[in-house]
């Protein structure tokens, strides 16, 4: 698919980095303290929150794996999808409180307090492979889009997507991530609501969405997908939002519980509305591009290959910075949380107990810059062997160490009998349970023919998920059950649990870097300016059109947000001057 993008496309891709990078700058010099970097100082608005808890679970992977779902089994996809607002709604209610009242910095750092050190980096060192892993099937997803959109390299367009994703990150920490998260909702918005009417004026009415589709592609359960393997991604998906360490980081970074359960409330709501807007396009797509199922062609390509057909000149651009937005958001947030792993799990608690906040932050950095370059690695590394699906390369990655790597951890989080031994009991048999599984399935059944192929790549695979959640689940009870409790950690149990009983804004003032009266608004007003003054300046160097209309109506939707923020930022401020008494 060749590239058609035009001066006003270049205009709004490289404008848009640009906005990025300088956010990074702007919030270098705020980086005092490592809970700056890792946490915000936990003075994150819940709005920013919830559009970033959002964008989190949102990438050009999303893009490409769902719509790639869709167009090869229809509607289906969307039930997928929705499992994450159904995993979002289950944290919030239940474990947004527990979050805050862990009072951490990473993720991982309440295992020690409730299990034991060793526990703590177990955990810790197993999750960043996990972490690592699944960003490179992001990135590789991301170079996918850009090298169909732009013509280039697909090797190229890995390498250059990451490095871009790594800069600001490393530079501006989590406030950085937050704040690029906000403009990148709103650009992935417009890209998405965009093409969404395009797609469907073609295909003239939502009757003909189906027209030449196959019998079930209307089913919200349907061709190989089964009720089984539903529930098992359902249960897959509720436990990897929950275990998530870019999502716990969101929890403990806002301000109170209160402002934790309405960010991910707003997330939910997000999460239900998104799906539809970008799969049932990608579902017409059967109807529209029916190529696209032949050879060399791929279905990977669905959502790319509308945009190049659909976007005028100028959006195209747009859309590409769309997909780079999901896939930055998503990985500027696990290189920032895993980063938070490496700093205070292993360097402060092993290496250097008593490091400055300045050099723990130095250590976060170079952390920060470690796990995004060999997350490139991966991404590339997939070039020569992601030869399925992206979807089924996910799940089944997934699928054998979500598992024993978080039901231990959200296990340790909500129930007081759960003991270390237990715990440590239930990762290796989970392991040990999911890679006999893998290897079965590899060395065994794919090389029989008389077992169907449909039934090995999703309904294996859901037995594989319930396999190894039971297993781990099983053993840390049993283990738990006959083991005698000593009372040092009965103690450590109860300490841990009367901490989680307490609210966070009973503590006494913690060390900060004097920046509690941060507001993100005004850098967010500057940059959605920015981003809104990119497309006027994409419509001026068009000619007259659909795509030159289009473009200055969405920089005037840009700027009308951006004075809104302004606006807001003003009357916070005037409402937080005391008041001056009369004589």
């Amino acid at each position: 698919m060749p590239s058609r993008l035009e001066t006003a496309d270049h205009i709004v891709i490289i404008g848009y980095f640009v906005l990025l990078t300088l956010i990074g700058f702007y919030f270098w010099r705020r980086m005092r303290h490592v809970r700056d970097l890792f946490a915000a100082g936990g003075n994150v608005p819940w709005w920013l929150t919830g559009i970033s808890f959002y964008l989190t679970g949102f990438s050009a992977f999303t893009f490409v794996a769902y719509s790639e779902m869709a167009y090869r089994f229809g509607i289906v996809a969307m039930t997928l999808a929705w499992s994450a607002a159904v995993a979002m709604l289950a944290g919030t209610i239940f474990l947004a409180a527990r979050w805050q009242r862990a009072r951490i910095i990473s993720p991982v750092e309440f295992l020690e307090a409730r299990f034991n050190p060793v526990l703590r980096q177990v955990l810790a060192w197993t999750g960043i492979p996990l972490k690592v892993i699944d960003d490179g099937l992001k990135i590789y997803a991301t170079g996918i889009f850009v090298s169909v959109g732009m013509g280039y390299d697909l090797r190229m367009s890995i390498l250059v997507s990451g490095l871009v994703m790594l800069l600001y990150t490393f530079m501006g920490g989590l406030w950085a991530v937050m704040v690029t998260d906000y403009v990148q909702f709103i650009v992935l918005t417009l890209g998405v609501v965009v093409l969404f009417p395009l797609v469907f004026s073609r295909l003239g009415s939502f009757d003909a969405l189906f027209a030449s589709a196959p019998a079930d592609f209307a089913s919200p359960v349907g061709g190989p997908i089964t009720p089984l393997y539903v529930l098992a991604f359902y249960l897959l998906v509720m436990l990897s939002y929950n275990g998530n360490w870019a999502y716990a980081q969101r929890f403990y970074s806002v301000r109170d519980e209160g402002e934790a359960r309405k960010a991910g409330l707003l997330a939910v709501g997000l999460m239900i509305i998104g799906p539809p807007l970008f799969i049932l396009p990608a579902v017409a797509a059967r109807t529209l591009m029916p190529e696209l199922i032949v050879a060399p062609n791929s279905p990977q390509y669905t959502y790319a290959a509308l945009a190049l057909e659909f976007l005028p000149a100028g959006l195209m651009g747009l859309m590409i910075a769309a997909m780079f937005s999901a896939t930055m958001s998503t990985l500027s947030a696990d290189y920032n949380v895993m980063a938070s792993v490496i700093t205070e799990d292993f360097y402060r608690r092993l290496i250097e107990p008593n490091a400055s906040q300045r050099r723990l932050v130095l250590v976060g950095r170079l952390a920060t810059v470690a796990v995004g370059a060999l997350t490139v690695g991966i991404g590339m590394l997939l070039i020569t062997t992601a030869q399925r699906g992206l979807f089924e390369v996910m799940v089944t990655v997934f699928g054998l160490f979500v598992g024993p790597m978080l039901v231990p951890m959200l296990a340790g989080l909500v129930s007081q009998r759960l003991t270390a031994r237990g715990a440590a009991a239930g990762i290796v048999a989970g392991l040990i349970s999911g890679v006999s599984l893998f290897s079965y399935k590899t060395w065994w059944l794919l090389g029989r023919t008389d077992i169907d192929p449909n039934w090995l790549r999703y309904d294996y695979e859901a037995i594989t998920i319930f396999t190894n959640v039971g297993v781990t689940i099983a053993t840390m009870t049993i283990v738990t059950a006959l083991e005698t409790v000593h009372p040092d950690e009965r103690r450590r149990i109860a300490d841990f649990f009367a901490r989680l009983a307490r609210p966070k804004h009973h503590d006494a003032p913690a060390e900060t870097s004097g920046d509690e009266a941060f507001s993100p608004l005004p850098i967010i007003a500057q940059v959605t300016a920015g981003t809104g003054a990119l497309l006027l300046i994409a419509a001026a160097v068009q000619s007259s059109g659909v795509g030159q209309m289009i473009n200055v109506g969405a920089g005037a939707t840009v700027l009308m947000i951006a004075a809104g923020c302004y606006w807001l930022d003003r009357t916070i401020a005037r409402k937080s001057v005391p008041a001056v008494d009369q004589p």
